[in-house]
């Protein structure tokens, strides 16, 4: 799990940094000046939809869904969704990516972005991030949920869980629908991961002995440990 919320971690900031990065001048309102970067009404909504979009996609939730959670009242929701609904207000998204152009331009500024150890992680976090992406569009083109499953699914978990009895019939069954969606995507993982390799031509060098590279650890070690010799 831990793994996980570091991936997404990652995956947020580069994210951030490819907002920053792709954002073209406009005529709307201009907000403010950061470091020479404008902040414009229009930019501030695009990002806005984009991370609607971005995290609808890495949380595997629906976009309708989400956009419901931001409108409802704080005191509506359930205490798991509340993060979610405070993170996509207004103040709160505006002072979110604020920062995040303040602390790129100051990252600019001195030379740091420029790195290549940086360059080689944004490279490496960008790779990641659009496998993941890809990959849960595919699996989503394979699930089909019926409004009937859902509510067959909301009557057997009021049955096994007494929490869901209590519950109105469209939140259960939103919930039940989750369930089901949850489901179907790890049963259809593997059978698209195999389709999408089916689609890429992959040569292997017969030259190279690949199962003794993978047996020889020592090119994953911490490249600043040292063999310490002992004094004569």
């Amino acid at each position: 799990m831990k793994l996980k919320q570091i991936s997404l971690h990652l995956a947020t900031i580069l994210f951030l940094i490819l907002i920053v990065l792709n954002c073209n001048e406009d005529n709307s309102q201009l907000i403010e000046t950061i470091g020479g970067d404008k902040i414009t009404t229009n930019r501030i909504k695009s990002a806005f939809e984009t991370e609607i979009e971005y995290f609808s996609r890495m949380q595997n939730l629906e976009k309708k869904n989400l956009i419901e959670i931001i409108n409802k009242d704080v005191d509506e929701l359930d205490e798991q969704l509340k993060p979610i609904q405070q993170k996509f207000q207004k103040k709160n998204f505006y002072d979110n990516y604020r920062n995040s152009v303040i602390v790129r331009s100051a990252a600019d500024k001195t030379g740091f972005s420029n790195r290549p150890e940086i360059k080689d992680i944004i490279k490496y976090i960008e790779t990641q991030t659009i496998a993941q992406l890809y990959i849960q569009e595919e699996v989503e083109k394979k699930i089909k949920i019926s409004d009937e499953d859902a509510q067959n699914e909301c009557t057997r978990l009021r049955t096994t869980d007494k929490r869901f009895v209590s519950l109105p019939l469209d939140k259960c069954t939103l919930i039940a629908r989750g369930y089901l969606k949850s489901n179907q995507s790890q049963a259809e993982f593997q059978r698209v991961m195999e389709r999408i390799k089916e689609r890429v031509e992959i040569k292997h060098n017969d030259k190279f002995d690949l199962d003794q590279y993978l047996k020889n650890e020592s090119d994953l070690k911490d490249p600043d440990t040292k063999k310490i010799e002992t004094p004569k």
